[in-house]
């Protein structure tokens, strides 16, 4: 008896079936865009990100967080760098893009590392997809 509560213990806050994993690698780019949309809505309970890409591989990030819509950023994604790093100030995992000398800007801040880590395959995924077009 005191097995089967545990166990039962185990799979509080699991989902009861496994996700289908997709594979960025054949997804198309509309697609690799949408799941990072789905992250940037669903990473953090106060922030939100949209994406889009530009003409000429250019990433185009709106946010929205607790002071209100900040201003559009628009940055080209052949050359930039993804990086992940924890932000033990306010306890979240940010994604950043950094080209050269410039300050890295903002993509994403997850309270998941597993959110931050997808955002970062999908990132470079996308780069791909945009040195291979």
């Amino acid at each position: 008896m005191t097995a089967i509560a545990l166990g039962a213990a185990c799979m509080d806050g699991y989902p009861k079936q496994d996700a289908p994993l997709s594979d960025p690698f054949s997804m198309t780019q509309a697609q690799r865009l949408a799941h990072m949309n789905t992250l940037g809505a669903e990473a953090h309970p106060e922030r939100r990100w949209s994406y889009g890409l530009l003409p000429g591989c250019v990433l185009r990030i709106d946010a929205d967080g607790p002071g209100g819509p900040r201003p559009p950023l628009e940055i080209p994604l052949l050359g930039a760098a993804v990086q992940v790093a924890a932000d033990k100030a306010d306890g979240t995992f940010d994604v950043d893009l950094a080209r050269g000398q410039a300050p890295a800007a903002s993509v994403l801040e997850a309270l998941d590392w597993g959110h931050a880590g997808w955002m970062q395959l999908l990132l470079r995924v996308v780069q791909k997809g945009c040195a291979d077009a």
